[in-house]
């Protein structure tokens, strides 16, 4: 009963549903601040919201370069000619997501070890 209340003060707080692997081992996840990273990229805060998940404005970024690239082809009457460049360009964006996302995983939980926590609550 009292992991049921502390659950629900948790989510309360704004902070979203605790992370189980964090939870169990002390060390976060890859996913962990992606939440509070959303929230603040939405509010404007794009430095806080890269300090808890870096993938999230280059999410953002990937998104926006996607989109301009589109239109582009589209003015250009270039449909086709996108939908081969994006192939092209997939796997370095996937390639690039993967690698924020272990080398923030990897140097929060180093960070955490030496006693500097940046998932702070918001």
């Amino acid at each position: 009963m009292g992991l049921i209340v502390w659950m629900i003060d948790w989510i309360k707080s704004g902070q979203g549903f605790p992370c189980l692997f964090h939870l169990l081992t002390g060390l976060y996840c890859p996913g962990c601040g992606g939440t509070r990273a959303v929230r603040l990229f939405l509010k404007g805060e794009l430095i806080k919201s890269f300090c808890y998940h870096p993938f999230v404005p280059y999410l953002a970024l990937v998104l926006a370069l996607e989109v301009f690239f589109f239109l582009k082809a589209i003015l250009q009457k270039a449909g086709r000619s996108y939908l081969q460049e994006m192939e092209g360009r997939y796997p370095f964006w996937v390639s690039m997501g993967v690698a924020v996302v272990v080398v923030n995983w990897i140097v929060k939980n180093i960070l955490l070890v030496l006693g500097i926590d940046l998932l702070l609550p918001i």
